[in-house]
C-alpha cells in the first residue's frame, strides 16, 4: 500500500487502523469518523479524525508519484476531486418592469452522484497547496469534522482553504453547490481575528448568519437596518482584546457609505485582528458581468487601505473577461486562481415551444405531471404576468403566490417566508428580482415562462434548483416574440450608453442561440459560454438521469447547405425593404417594412403574404417550423438584422434590415448550414417513466418526509429555516440509514455531536418507528451472509437490519460515547447570554435523565441550544 503524506491507513470491511508514521506510535481511529463503506486506501489526518474519502488523492507525495485513489464501489457519498406564433401587442409598460438585479447564492451540498463528478485539472501551480502538511492543518480537520460535521472535502476546498490561511489572495470560480461557502468559513473559524464578508443582499446575509449560528459559529451582520443599540454592540466588541466575532457580514453599500464601520476596520487592522476580506458574489464588480453594482467596484479601497490583509473573491459565473475583470478591479495583482467546471450534474435542462396566451396553463399540466407535490420557481418577464400565472395556478388548484417588486416590503417577505417553508406555497411566481437572498435547498424545478436576458441570468436562475444535490428540472418556454420584448427594455434602459446596449444586445441574442440550437447539449453550449470547451459531450447520454432534450432526441438531424436559399432571401430584403430601396430620393415600386413573420409568409408561398413575387414560394418545400428557424438563424448570424420601432400606439415591431454579414453570403466567402428538424410539438414530446419503489424505498421515503415534518416542527420552535438544522442532502442519507444507532448516524456529513444533542431527540423519536427490523420478513437475528452481502450487516455483530435499537438504546448508548469521547463542548465556559456551558443538558435532563427522553422544547427552557458565545 502507498503512503500518502505521513499517514498509513487501510480500510478493509471492518477492519480500520492508522499508523503515525513520523512518531511510529499506533492510536485507535473511531468509527464514528469514519464513511460507511469504507473499502479502498484513503487520505486520512490523524489530528482531524477525518476521513477524506477521494477519487484524487490530495496528498502530494502521492501526486507527484501519479497515484490515484480508486472511487468506492457502490457509494453515494461526495468524493474530493471529484416554436410558437406570433404574439402581437408583446409589450411592457415601464412601470411594469423590476428593477432588483439577481444575483446568485449556494450551499454546501454532495454532489448527485458519484459517477456525476466534474473532471478536474490540477493546476501544477497550486500543488504546494495540497495536502495536511501546513501547521494549521491539526486544528482545520478538528473544524472541519466538529464543527461543520463534514467528512469529505470537495473539489479545489482543501487547496483553497489552505491556501487562505497561508495569506494568499483568492479567486475562487464554483458552480452552485460547489461549496464556496466553506472556503471562507472554514478559515474564518481557524485564524485569530475577524473576517469581513461582503455580500449584495441583506436577506442571503441573514441567512447566512442563522446557518452559522446553528453551528456554534459567532457570526453577525451589520446592515442598515440595524438599530443602532444593536450595531454599537458589534462594534463594542470588535473593539475588544479578543473579539468573539469570527465572521461578520455587510453589504458593499455599508462599506462605502459607513464611516463608523471603516473605523471600526482601521482599529482591528491596527491590532492586526483583521484575519481577510471576502467579496462575495464577486461577477457584481465586473461591468461586464450580467449583475454589475457600483458599490462593488469600489471595494478597490480595502486594498488601498489595507494593504497587508488577504482578500479572497468568490463567484459562480463569470466568462473569462468578467474573471479577468473582477481581479483588475479588486487589485488583486498574483491571487491563486481555483476553478473547476460549471457544469451543474444534477439538473436536467429542457426547452419547450411557448404558447404565449397558454403559458401559465402549460406550466400548470407539467408541474402537474412531474413535481405535484413539490416546490419550484416560475419566472416571469413582468409584474403583469407574475400576478396572472399565480392567479390561474391557483383557479386551478396549484398553491401559487405572486413576487415581485410592485408588492410592499412586508408582503414580499410574508410570500417569501410561506414559500421557503412550505406553508401555503408550493410555487411561487416571480420576477428575476427573486432568488437573490434565497438559500432553499429543495427546489425541485426552475420554469422559466418568458426568455432570460442573457445565458448568466438563465444560469443563476435555473441554478436555483437542486442545491440539495438531488436531480431538479430547469424547463424553457422560449418563443422568438420574446426577443422584440425584450429588446425593447434594453433600449429603455436609461442609463446605458451605446456601448452598452450592443453588450446586452449581445447577451440576448447568446440566449436566443441557446433555444434554438436543437442539436447540441445543452450542457455544452452552457459551459462553452464561460470558456469551458472541454466538456465531456457524452456527459447526457452517460447520465440518463438528467440527459436534457437535445441529447435525449433518437433522430440525428442532418446539416444541409442552404446558401442559395439565403442568397435569394438577402436579395429580396435588399431590393424591397424600406431602408434599402429608395433610388433617387423615391421608394422602389413594393418597398416596404415586412417582420420576420411576413418574410416567412413571403417565402412558404402564403395566401396571405404581403407581396407575391420575388423569393414568393420559393420556400415551399419547408415545414412552417422549419422555415421560421430558418429565418430566426440569419438574424442571430446577422445575415439579417432587425429594426425596432415603435408606433404610435406605443407597440414595438421589428422590421427585417440587412445585417453585417449579407454581403459575405453574396460574395460566398459564407456558407450557410441548416438543420431541418421535425415539428416543434414533435421535438418536445416528453414521457414520464414511473419507477416501482422497493418496499425499503417505500419506507425511506415516508421517513424523509416524516424528519423533514419535524425539520419543520424544530424550525418554528427555534425560530430558522427547517433546511438550516438539518440540510435535505443530511436528512436523505439519515433517513436511508433506517437506523437510530448514533455512530451510523454521526458518519454521515452534517451530522455533528452538537446538532446531535440540540435535536437528536426528536430525530431519534422518527428513526426508532423506522428501524431496519421493522420491515416485515425481517428476522431478529443476523443471519449473517445475506445480511453482509446485501450491504447491511458491516461485520461488528450486530446487523442494522435485523437487530431493534431502541429509544432506550439511543440513550444509553450516547451517553457511553459522549463519555468515552471525553468532548471539549462538555467543559464549554460560561457566557454572558447562555448558561454554563452550551453543550451541557444541565437542569434540562427531567426525570428520564437522557437527552431522548425530552419533549420538544422552547429554546429558553433547553440552555445548550444557546450559543458557547455572546456577541451582545
Amino acid at each position: 500500500m502507498r503512503v500518502c503524506g505521513d499517514l498509513s491507513v487501510c480500510f478493509t470491511g471492518e477492519k480500520r487502523e492508522q499508523q503515525f508514521l513520523s512518531s511510529g506510535t499506533q492510536k485507535p481511529y473511531p468509527a464514528s469518523v469514519l464513511k460507511p463503506g469504507c473499502c479502498s486506501p484513503l487520505c486520512v489526518w490523524q489530528a482531524g479524525a477525518v476521513c477524506s474519502v477521494t477519487q484524487q488523492c490530495q496528498c502530494p507525495s502521492l501526486a507527484a508519484a501519479g497515484g490515484q485513489e480508486p472511487q468506492r464501489a457502490g457509494s453515494s457519498s461526495p468524493t474530493l476531486d471529484e416554436a410558437a406564433g406570433p404574439w402581437a401587442g408583446a409589450d411592457i409598460a415601464e412601470d411594469d418592469l423590476d428593477i432588483i438585479p439577481p444575483s446568485p447564492e449556494e450551499e454546501e451540498l454532495p454532489p448527485f452522484s458519484p459517477s456525476a463528478q466534474n473532471p478536474v485539472v490540477h493546476n501544477p501551480a497550486l500543488e504546494r497547496f495540497r495536502g495536511m502538511k501546513f501547521p494549521h492543518s491539526a486544528e482545520m480537520m478538528n473544524i472541519f469534522h466538529k464543527k461543520f460535521g463534514l467528512h469529505c472535502f470537495r473539489t479545489n476546498q482543501l487547496e483553497a482553504i489552505n491556501a487562505a490561511l497561508l495569506g494568499e489572495d483568492c479567486f475562487i470560480l464554483m458552480p452552485t453547490g460547489g461549496g464556496k461557502s466553506l472556503c471562507y468559513q472554514l478559515p474564518a473559524c481557524v485564524s485569530a481575528g475577524v473576517t469581513i464578508v461582503i455580500s449584495p443582499l441583506r436577506s442571503l446575509i441573514i441567512d447566512q448568519v442563522q446557518k452559522l449560528k446553528t453551528l456554534d459559529i459567532a457570526a453577525t451582520y451589520l446592515t442598515g437596518d440595524r438599530t443602532d443599540a444593536d450595531a454599537s454592540k458589534i462594534y463594542m466588541q470588535l473593539s475588544k482584546k479578543d473579539p468573539v466575532i469570527k465572521l461578520l457580514y455587510v453589504t458593499p453599500e455599508k462599506v462605502c457609505a459607513s464611516s463608523r464601520l471603516m473605523s471600526a476596520l482601521e482599529n482591528l487592522y491596527d491590532r492586526k485582528l483583521l484575519a481577510r476580506f471576502v467579496i462575495d458574489e464577486a461577477h457584481c464588480v465586473s461591468q461586464w458581468g450580467h449583475d454589475f453594482r457600483q458599490d462593488y467596484k469600489r471595494l478597490n479601497t480595502l486594498r488601498r487601505k489595507f494593504r497587508s490583509v488577504p482578500m479572497m473573491a468568490l463567484t459562480a459565473t463569470a466568462n473569462p473577461r468578467v474573471q479577468k475583470d473582477i481581479l483588475n478591479q479588486l487589485e488583486m495583482l498574483k491571487p491563486q486562481v481555483f476553478t473547476m467546471s460549471f457544469n451543474r450534474h444534477n439538473l436536467k435542462y429542457d426547452v419547450l415551444p411557448k404558447k404565449p396566451k397558454k403559458v401559465a396553463m402549460d406550466c400548470l399540466e407539467w408541474i402537474k405531471k412531474y413535481h405535484p407535490h413539490d416546490s419550484g420557481i416560475i419566472y416571469c418577464l413582468s409584474r403583469h404576468e407574475c400576478d396572472t400565472t399565480a392567479a390561474i395556478l391557483q383557479k386551478e388548484g396549484l398553491a401559487a403566490l405572486a413576487y415581485h417588486a410592485g408588492l410592499t416590503d412586508s408582503n414580499r417577505d410574508l410570500v417569501q417566508q410561506k414559500w421557503v417553508n412550505q406553508e401555503g406555497c408550493q410555487v411561487i411566481c416571480a420576477t428575476i428580482a427573486f432568488g437573490m437572498g434565497i438559500d432553499k435547498p429543495d427546489v425541485r424545478y426552475v420554469i422559466h415562462a418568458s426568455l432570460p436576458k442573457s445565458i448568466e441570468g438563465y444560469y443563476q436562475e435555473s441554478g436555483r434548483a437542486g442545491r440539495d444535490g438531488e436531480m431538479s428540472h430547469c424547463l424553457l418556454f422560449y418563443s422568438y416574440s420574446d426577443v422584440t420584448r425584450l429588446r425593447r427594455l434594453i433600449l429603455m434602459e436609461k442609463d446605458g450608453n451605446s456601448h452598452t446596449r450592443q453588450t446586452h444586445f449581445n447577451n440576448l441574442y447568446s440566449m436566443v442561440h441557446y433555444c434554438e440550437n436543437v442539436v447540441e447539449c445543452r450542457r455544452v453550449q452552457l459551459l462553452a459560454y464561460f470558456g469551458e470547451t472541454n466538456f465531456n459531450p457524452t456527459f447526457c447520454k452517460d447520465h440518463p438521469e438528467v440527459i436534457c432534450d437535445n441529447c435525449s432526441r433518437k433522430k440525428d438531424y442532418k446539416s444541409r447547405n442552404v446558401t442559395e436559399d439565403v442568397k435569394s432571401i438577402v436579395r429580396f430584403v435588399r431590393e424591397h425593404c424600406a431602408q434599402a430601396g429608395r433610388i433617387n430620393g423615391s421608394r422602389n415600386p413594393g418597398s416596404g417594412r415586412y417582420t420576420l413573420n411576413m418574410m416567412v409568409d413571403i417565402f412558404l408561398g402564403s395566401t396571405s403574404a404581403k407581396i407575391q413575387s420575388g423569393i414568393f414560394g420559393k420556400g415551399a418545400a419547408y415545414s412552417r417550423h422549419n422555415a421560421e428557424r430558418l429565418f430566426r438563424k440569419l438574424v442571430l448570424d446577422k445575415i439579417l438584422d432587425e429594426d425596432l420601432y415603435i408606433t404610435a400606439n406605443d407597440q414595438a415591431v421589428a422590421y427585417v434590415i440587412l445585417g453585417e454579414r449579407a454581403q459575405a453570403v453574396l460574395d460566398g466567402s459564407l456558407q450557410v448550414e441548416f438543420h431541418e428538424t421535425e415539428s416543434a410539438s414533435a421535438i418536445r414530446r416528453q414521457r414520464a417513466s414511473m419507477a416501482k419503489m422497493s418496499q425499503r424505498e417505500e419506507m425511506v421515503k415516508q421517513c424523509l418526509s416524516e424528519l423533514t415534518d419535524t425539520c419543520k416542527t424544530l424550525g418554528k420552535v427555534f425560530d430558522v429555516h427547517y433546511f438550516n438544522i438539518f440540510s435535505t442532502s443530511t436528512l436523505k442519507k439519515i433517513a436511508e440509514t433506517l437506523s437510530s444507532d448514533v455512530e451510523v448516524l454521526l458518519q454521515i456529513d452534517g451530522v455533528t455531536e452538537d446538532k446531535l444533542e440540540k435535536y437528536g431527540a426528536e430525530i431519534i423519536k422518527v428513526m426508532d418507528k423506522y428501524s431496519e427490523c421493522s420491515i416485515p420478513g425481517s428476522s431478529r437475528k443476523c443471519s449473517g451472509g445475506a445480511c453482509v452481502s446485501a450491504g447491511w450487516c458491516r461485520g461488528q455483530g450486530r446487523c442494522h437490519r435485523c437487530l431493534t435499537h431502541t429509544f432506550s438504546d439511543f440513550c444509553s448508548g450516547y451517553s457511553r460515547y459522549r463519555r468515552t469521547k471525553k468532548l471539549p463542548s462538555s467543559k464549554a465556559p460560561a457566557s454572558s447570554g447562555a448558561s454554563s456551558g452550551s453543550y451541557s443538558v444541565g437542569g434540562t435532563q427531567g426525570a428520564a435523565g437522557k437527552l431522548a427522553m425530552m419533549a420538544l422544547p422552547k429554546p429558553k427552557s433547553r440552555s445548550f441550544l444557546q450559543p458557547s458565545y455572546s456577541i451582545f
